[in-house]
């Protein structure tokens, strides 16, 4: 009996896995979060052709997590899932509306607005690799239920603000930015592995870390990166110091979560932030 249970103790696996805990937020920026059922023991769900995430609840009964894109039109949306077969399952997006923020950039810093041609140069070097980086969908699964903060300080810029530099618009703000003193820790916010750790033109140093099924967690405009492309961390690890390298105006770390290609509130997998 001692060697059976020693031997059911070895086939189990290092590491365990858990579902994430999300409220449904099916509007711009969120998660819609759709339940499905199904026999097939490895389902695939697809939205506008990319894949999402899913977990298994038990027995039959899935979920798939959508992150819905901040510019997406409000109505009904096809979630598509390929078990036995193809079918699609529809789900509705509502309206949400967010404030807008003007930020005023002088200065050296006047080339965030306006890049030169050389700085142009660099960004379009630089486009393909942080896209490659938000395109990544591995088979691993989140090993928490839910995301911690990477730091404590305030809020000091919410997600899907509509921004404006020196009067121009920019793109919404796709995370959250929090106050710190430069040099102040940033932990990861979930167990995962490095994709990327390099210093880039608007984002300066810069962590991606990818959590499984295309779940990735973004640290930006960090003083010193602590960490290297290739490595496993682990939620609570120390991964960089807030800082305010590349389009920051003072320091402070920009934190944001990609969810199938997409930007989503990271506060809806923060557990007590929504």
């Amino acid at each position: 009996m001692k060697k059976i249970k020693l031997l059911l103790l070895l086939l189990l696996p290092l590491t365990v896995m858990a579902n994430l805990t999300i409220k449904n937020t099916p509007v711009p920026g969120g998660v819609a979060v759709v339940d499905f059922y199904t026999n097939h023991s490895n389902p695939k769900a697809f939205y506008s052709q990319v894949p999402v995430y899913i977990q298994h609840l038990n027995d039959t009964h899935w979920q798939a997590l959508i992150g819905i894109p901040l510019l997406a039109k409000t109505g009904d949306k096809q979630l598509t899932i390929k078990d036995f077969s193809t079918r699609q399952i529809t789900f509705k997006v509502g309206e949400h509306a967010y404030q807008e923020q003007h930020i005023t950039l002088s200065g050296k810093n006047k080339k965030y607005v306006n890049p030169n041609l050389s700085h142009m140069d660099r960004i379009k070097q630089e486009r393909p690799i942080l896209s490659k980086a938000r395109k990544t969908f591995s088979d691993a699964s989140i090993q928490e239920s839910a995301f911690i903060r990477p730091v404590s300080g305030v809020t000091t810029s919410p997600f899907g603000f509509k921004r404006f530099y020196n009067g121009q618009a920019r793109r919404p703000h796709t995370g959250l930015d929090y106050a710190g003193e430069t040099g102040a820790n940033i932990k990861a916010s979930a167990s995962g592995k490095v994709i990327i750790s390099d210093e880039f033109f608007f984002n300066g140093n810069t962590v991606f870390i990818d959590h499984g099924q295309g779940l990735i967690s973004v640290y930006i405009h960090l003083n010193k990166r602590l960490v290297e492309a290739g490595q496993i961390v682990k939620q609570g690890d120390t991964i960089g110091t807030i800082g305010q390298t590349g389009r920051a105006t003072g320091p402070h770390l920009h934190f944001g979560i990609y969810l199938n290609q997409t930007v989503i509130n990271p506060n809806l997998l923060i557990n007590n932030e929504i």
